[in-house]
């Protein structure tokens, strides 16, 4: 789970520099917005991630990242009650689905092709 949120949050860096470089007129204003946003949804699942491998830590002993490891019966219900509602919001944002894509537009008209 720690290196698929690294990797999540590794795609922010160079679309905000073809944004913010490459891009149009307002290239400034919609790459900050563009990072803010998806930012705010990479924390929050940051916090689901070390949440889940708390309680994890809790059960067991031993803290975990492994997705199989924190999958297993009888903890699952605990942690997806956690890490579900977290993640989703951070899903949502960076999918973007409706009400938290409204860094969408911007980024994508003042973006290059390339970025777009």
């Amino acid at each position: 789970m720690f290196l698929f949120y690294v990797f999540w949050d590794a795609m922010l860096i160079p679309m905000y520099f073809l944004i913010g470089i490459w891009g149009y007129e307002r290239r400034i204003y919609a790459a900050v917005k563009f990072i803010l946003y998806t930012m705010a949804g990479s924390v929050l699942m940051l916090v689901a991630i070390l949440t889940v491998a708390y309680m994890h830590s809790v059960a067991t002993g031993a803290y975990s990242f492994n997705y199989g490891g924190l999958a297993e019966p009888g903890r699952t219900a605990a942690h997806a009650g956690v890490a579900v509602p977290g993640v989703a919001v951070a899903f949502a944002i960076k999918v973007p689905l409706f009400p938290f894509h409204t860094w969408l537009p911007d980024a994508h008209v003042e973006a290059p092709t390339a970025g777009s």
